[in-house]
């Protein structure tokens, strides 16, 4: 069980990554932003590395309570549902301002950044959320072929997370407070968008 420092030093990390990403975040704000010191951060992680994995964990897991990864999806549904309904979790996380919006905004300003630990955080992804995309990816496009679903998850994650990637995110794209059925309108258009995309890759990559 976390202590109540851990939980204040987590909940700050997540405020300062996602606004600076892992390269430009500073242990100095974040344990200013805890009312901590940097001794409680050795003691409680160990590092920078293993407070960042912690703080990413936490985002995820407000993303997805918000916007569950699996949507409300029967027993039986299929592997495009699955792909859409990701889609559909990502890109409410990406028009989100507050904290479910957390965890997409910590990856896009880290994953593009130099001295970020990409692989650290390719791992915690990848048992999160990625290694399903991949497998329903491929059953969508009905293939093995590892390097057409590693094209196919390049292009679903440039597109899913398009809007993550804005300084204002969807800021002169959705009015201010826009409707539900606004957004809900949007995000099955960018849907749309995202599997015309991948039904449309060139079939250069044999399918077993």
């Amino acid at each position: 069980m976390k202590s109540e420092v851990q939980k204040k030093l987590i909940d700050s990390a997540v405020e300062v990554f996602a606004q600076h990403g892992y390269r430009d975040a500073k242990i100095a704000a974040i344990v200013e932003g805890a009312g901590a010191n940097i001794a409680a951060v050795n003691y409680h992680f160990g590092s920078k590395d293993n407070l960042f994995v912690s703080a990413l964990r936490e985002a995820y897991a407000a993303a997805d309570e918000t916007y569950p990864t699996k949507g409300e999806l029967s027993e039986g549904a299929t592997a495009k549902e699955k792909v859409g309904a990701l889609a559909r979790a990502i890109l409410l996380r990406s028009l989100d301002e507050g904290r479910a919006g957390d965890f997409n905004r910590i990856m896009c300003r880290t994953m593009h950044s130099p001295g970020s630990p990409i692989e650290l955080i390719l791992r915690e992804v990848g048992e999160l959320e990625l290694s399903y995309l991949e497998s329903n990816l491929g059953k969508h496009l009905k293939t093995k072929s590892q390097p057409l679903i590693n094209w196919a998850v390049a292009t679903f994650i440039s597109l899913a997370t398009i809007f993550s990637k804005r300084p204002n995110g969807a800021v002169g794209i959705l009015p201010a407070n826009p409707s539900q059925d606004l957004v809900d309108s949007f995000v099955d258009a960018q849907i749309a968008s995202i599997f015309n995309a991948l039904e449309s890759l060139p079939n250069k990559f044999p399918k077993k």
